[in-house]
């Protein structure tokens, strides 16, 4: 009897463990308790393709003013958008082309913010 008893507890014990290691210790936090709306998990799926969809078309829009930019050579810059936020990458041939590149992307409307992460290559390299 007394082997049975060590069983259980052991099996309880276990039980316990597993459920808590897979559900994590902490207390989930009840809706609207310090959770931001704006959270990836809060975010319905219909809006995150909404999102997705707004971001590829103004990083579109960003490198077609890139194109028409006269002394810019946009062949080698990607644009990538994030909610009104623009990152500029890849590379140009020269150091001026970074500031052109810079100011057309800011003025395509609904831009917000413009990074650079452009770097100088002579062509060829």
């Amino acid at each position: 009897m007394m082997k049975n008893n060590r069983l259980v507890r052991w099996s309880a014990g276990l039980l316990l463990a597993a459920t808590i290691g897979a559900h994590g210790a902490h207390a989930q936090p009840a809706f609207g308790s310090g959770v931001a709306a704006s959270s990836p998990a809060m975010i319905p799926a219909q809006t995150k393709r909404e999102m997705r969809k707004a971001d590829r078309l103004l990083a579109k829009q960003v490198r077609r003013e890139l194109v028409r930019v006269k002394g810019l050579d946009s062949s080698r810059i990607v644009a990538v958008a994030r909610g009104g936020q623009i990152t500029l990458g890849g590379s140009v041939p020269e150091a001026d082309q970074i500031g052109l590149a810079m100011e057309a992307a800011k003025h395509v409307s609904g831009v917000s913010e413009v990074t650079n992460s452009l770097n100088v290559k002579a062509p060829g390299q």
